[in-house]
C-alpha cells in the first residue's frame, strides 16, 4: 500500500457520508427537508464526532498497513542482500509467493555457489601445494627468506630472517602480519613497488644486503621474494626499522584521516572477554582476553592474541559454568595490567570491534588505567552495525542471531578467541552490505550506529 493510497482512503471516508448526505437531502421533499435538517441541527455535534472517529479509524487502519508493509519491504531486501552477498544459505522466513519464489531462486544460486567453490577449491588446492612446497624449500634456507604481497603481507618468513630481525622491532615478526610492523613503511613501500613491477631491486637492512624480486607472472597475485645475504658487501638504499628511535617513524594516522577511511581498508583488532561477572562497576573483573586482526576485509586467523588473566579474585561457579574458566586456570596467569600492556602494543594502529563493545571495554578500562595505557578510542559495535542493517523490532541481534543471519559457525561459543574469531567473520560480511547503503567509510558506519534505536537504548541502560 502506497501513502496515496493512505490519502485515498482517508479521502474516501470523508466524502461519502458527505455526499450520501447531499443525495438524501436532495430527494427529500422540502418540508421534510426542512424539518430532518432542524431536528439534526441540535446534533451537529453528535454528526461530527462520528464523522472523525470514521475518518481517524480508517486513516489509523490504513497507516498500519502501509508501515508493516513497508517494514516487511525492507526486511525482505535485507534478507535478500544477505543471500546474495554473505549468506546463500539464508531463507526468506515468509510463505508468500514472493518469498517462496526468491527461495526458489537462492536455492539455486547457492547450487551454483557451491559448484563453484569446489571448482576453486579444486585449483586453489594445487596452487596451494606448489605454493606450499616452494615455501617448504625457502623456510630450510639458512639465509634469511620472506615473501610478501602487494599489500604489504608477510606470507612467509623463515626462522633465520626471524632471528636477524626479532631483536630489532617490538612488532611481532610472523605470516600474516604487516611487514610495514618490521620495516620502515617510508624506505620500504617503492622498493616494494619496484619489485611488484618487475626490477631486481637491492637494499640494505641492518647492515645484512637484501635482493628482491618478483616470484608470480603478471596475471597471478604479486609475490615478492625478500632475501638476505650476511657476509656480502651493504649495497642499494638502507631500509630502517619501524621502530628505530634513531629516525622518524611512520605517523599514524589522524582521528580525521581513519573517519575518512574505506572500511576494507582499515585494519581492525576484533576483541571478546570473558569476566568473572557481568557487572564491571560492581567489582567483577577481567579473567580473559581474545582477539583477531582484520586487514584488507580479511580476518587474519593466524594473527591472534589469546591471553587468560587472574583477576585477583575468585572466580564463582555460575561464571566457570558458563566459560569454563576456573581459579586453577587463572592461578599463573598475568595480571591485568601486565595483559593490557602487551594486548595494546599488539593492537597499536588499528580499530578496535566487539559485539557489544561498551560491555568488553568497561572491563579493560580499569587494568588498562592502571598500567597507563590509553586503548584507541575510535571503534565499531557490530551489534549495533547489526540494528544498522536491520531494523525491525524484533529483530535479534545477539552474537548468536546475527551469527546465524551471516551463515557464520562459531567455534569455542563463550571462550575469548572463539567469540571473537566469530565477530571478525560477521564484521567482514557486514562490509559489503553497509556498502550497499552508501556507509563506505568509518565515521559514516560510526554515525550510522549512533542513529539506530539500539544505540538510544544502550545508551539509556547505561546511563
Amino acid at each position: 500500500m502506497t501513502r496515496w493510497r493512505v490519502l485515498a482512503l482517508i479521502a474516501i471516508a470523508t466524502l461519502v457520508p458527505a455526499l450520501t448526505v447531499a443525495v438524501v437531502l436532495a430527494d427529500l421533499p422540502n418540508r421534510a427537508r426542512r424539518t430532518l435538517l432542524d431536528s439534526l441541527g441540535s446534533e451537529w455535534v453528535v454528526l461530527a464526532l462520528g464523522l472523525v472517529v470514521l475518518v481517524t479509524g480508517i486513516g489509523w487502519v490504513a497507516w498500519s498497513t502501509w508501515r508493516s508493509e513497508q517494514r516487511h519491504d525492507v526486511r525482505q531486501a535485507g534478507d535478500i542482500m544477505i543471500i546474495a552477498n554473505v549468506n546463500p544459505a539464508h531463507r526468506l522466513a515468509g510463505a508468500t509467493a514472493v518469498e517462496r519464489a526468491v527461495n526458489v531462486l537462492a536455492e539455486r544460486h547457492a547450487n551454483a555457489e557451491h559448484r563453484l567453490t569446489e571448482q576453486l577449491a579444486s585449483a586453489h588446492a594445487e596452487l596451494t601445494r606448489e605454493r606450499d612446497a616452494l615455501f617448504a624449500v625457502l623456510s630450510g634456507l639458512d639465509v634469511p627468506v620472506g615473501v610478501v604481497d602487494d599489500l604489504g603481507r608477510l606470507l612467509l618468513v623463515n626462522p633465520a630472517a626471524r632471528q636477524i630481525l626479532v631483536s630489532g622491532t617490538r612488532a611481532p615478526v610472523a605470516a600474516g602480519r604487516s611487514i610495514f610492523g618490521v620495516f620502515d613503511a617510508d624506505d620500504f613501500s617503492p622498493l616494494l613497488t619496484r619489485a611488484i613491477a618487475g626490477e631486481r631491486v637491492s637494499a640494505t637492512v641492518r647492515n645484512t644486503p637484501i635482493r628482491m624480486a618478483r616470484i608470480t607472472g603478471p596475471d597471478e597475485p604479486a609475490m615478492v621474494l625478500v632475501i638476505g645475504e650476511p657476509g656480502e658487501e651493504p649495497t642499494g638504499p638502507v631500509v630502517g626499522l619501524s621502530v628505530d628511535l634513531s629516525r622518524p617513524s611512520r605517523p599514524a594516522p589522524t582521528r580525521e584521516e581513519w573517519l575518512a577511511t574505506p572500511l576494507d581498508a582499515i585494519v581492525f583488532t576484533v576483541l571478546d572477554c570473558e569476566t568473572t561477572g557481568l557487572h564491571a562497576a560492581a567489582g567483577d573483573r577481567l579473567i580473559a582476553l581474545g582477539a583477531v586482526r582484520v586487514d584488507a576485509g580479511m580476518v587474519r586467523a593466524e594473527d591472534t592474541f589469546d591471553a587468560l588473566v587472574n583477576p585477583g579474585v575468585r572466580i564463582p561457579e555460575s561464571s566457570t559454568r558458563f566459560h569454563g574458566i576456573s581459579d586453577e586456570l587463572v592461578r599463573d596467569a598475568p595480571s591485568g595490567p601486565e595483559v593490557l600492556t602487551e594486548f595494546a602494543a599488539w593492537a597499536a594502529d588499528s580499530v578496535l570491534v566487539g559485539h557489544h563493545l561498551a560491555f568488553d571495554l568497561g572491563f579493560l578500562a580499569p587494568p588498562a588505567s592502571q598500567a597507563g595505557i590509553t586503548l584507541e578510542p575510535l571503534s565499531l559495535d557490530t551489534m549495533l552495525l547489526s540494528a544498522v542493517l536491520d531494523a525491525d523490532p524484533d529483530a535479534r541481534h545477539g552474537l548468536d542471531g546475527v551469527c546465524e543471519r551471516f551463515g557464520v559457525e562459531v567455534i569455542g561459543r563463550h571462550t575469548a578467541l572463539g567469540d571473537a574469531l566469530a565477530t571478525a567473520e560477521v564484521l567482514v560480511r557486514m562490509i559489503p552490505l553497509l556498502s550497499e547503503r552508501g556507509i563506505i567509510t568509518l565515521g559514516q558506519a560510526r554515525d550510522a550506529m549512533a542513529a539506530t534505536g539500539l544505540a538510544s537504548r544502550l545508551a539509556t541502560v547505561d546511563a
